[in-house]
C-alpha cells in the first residue's frame, strides 16, 4: 500500500515558561526582608541603650568613689580647734542633720589640689539649691568666736571677721572656691555616733551640739535622682578633742592652743 498523498502531521513542541517571580512572591520577599530589618534595628537599639546605661553606671560609680575618697580624707582631717575670747572655750564643730561645719587641718596635698593654702581652714558641707552637694571653705580666723565668718563661696566679705573677736578691724576674709562634690542629689542626711558623757553609751544622733567633745563616727546618707544607689559613708574622726586643748595648770580648765 502506497503512502503517497498522505500528509504527516507533527505536533509542535510546547514553549518553555518564562523565568522570574510572580508579584505575590516578590511582595512576600519584601515583607520578610522588612521584618528582618526591623528586628535587627530593634536588637541594635536595645544593645546601644544597654551599653549607654552601663557606661552611665560605671561613670557614676567611679565619680562616687572619687567623692568618697575625698570625703574620707576631708573628715579625717577634722581638727578640734577651740574658739577664743569666749567664757568657756568650746570646740569649733557644729553638726546638723543636713549640714556640717568644722575646722580642717589641710595637708599640703589637699591644699594644692583644692587651690587653698595649707593650715587650718573653715569648712561647711551642705546640700545647695539645685541638688548640689557642696563643700565651702575659708581661711580660718584664729580670733573667731563662731562660724559667722564662713561666707558664701566665691564672694569677698570685708566684714567677715566676727564682730569683736577680731584683733584688727580691717581684717578681711576671702572665701575659697567651693568644691562641687555631687549633682542631682535629692536627699542628704548626716548622722553622728558618740556618747554624751565619758561614762555614757555611744549612740547615733541626728545632730551634734556637744561643746566639749567630738563624735566618734560621722555617717553620710545620700540619695540621687536615680534612687538610693549611693552606699552610706561612715568615717571615723582621727583626732581627739584633747588635741586642740591646752590645759591651764592653775584652773585645770581647757583652753585654745596658742598660735
Amino acid at each position: 500500500m502506497s503512502n503517497t498523498g498522505l500528509v504527516t502531521r507533527r505536533t509542535a513542541p510546547c514553549a518553555a515558561p518564562a523565568g522570574g517571580f510572580t508579584l505575590i512572591e516578590t511582595m512576600l520577599a519584601i515583607t520578610l526582608l522588612a521584618l528582618m530589618m526591623a528586628m535587627i534595628y530593634a536588637s541594635l537599639n536595645i544593645g546601644i541603650r544597654a551599653w549607654d546605661a552601663g557606661d552611665a553606671r560605671v561613670a557614676a560609680a567611679s565619680n562616687w568613689r572619687t567623692v568618697e575618697h575625698f570625703l574620707r580624707r576631708e573628715l579625717g582631717q577634722v581638727f578640734p580647734s577651740r574658739w577664743r575670747a569666749v567664757p568657756q572655750p568650746y570646740i569649733a564643730f557644729e553638726g546638723g542633720a543636713t549640714s556640717l561645719r568644722y575646722v580642717t587641718a589641710l595637708n599640703l596635698d589637699a591644699a594644692l589640689q583644692n587651690g587653698a593654702s595649707g593650715g587650718l581652714q573653715w569648712a561647711e558641707l551642705s546640700l545647695q539649691d539645685g541638688g548640689v552637694l557642696q563643700l565651702n571653705r575659708q581661711v580660718f580666723d584664729s580670733q573667731a568666736q563662731n562660724f559667722d565668718a564662713l561666707v558664701a563661696a566665691g564672694t569677698t566679705n570685708s566684714t567677715a571677721t566676727p564682730t569683736a573677736a577680731a584683733t584688727s578691724s580691717d581684717a578681711t576674709q576671702t572665701a575659697i572656691a567651693p568644691v562641687r562634690l555631687l549633682e542631682n542629689v535629692t536627699a542628704f542626711e548626716i548622722g553622728y555616733f558618740g556618747a554624751e558623757t565619758d561614762l555614757g553609751e555611744p549612740s547615733w544622733r541626728t545632730e551634734w551640739r556637744d561643746l566639749v567633745r567630738l563624735p566618734l563616727l560621722v555617717r553620710l546618707r545620700i540619695e540621687t535622682s536615680r534612687g538610693r544607689d549611693v552606699p552610706d559613708l561612715v568615717v571615723a574622726l582621727k583626732v581627739g578633742e584633747e588635741a586642740g586643748c591646752l590645759t591651764a595648770n592653775f584652773t585645770r580648765t581647757c583652753g585654745p592652743r596658742p598660735r
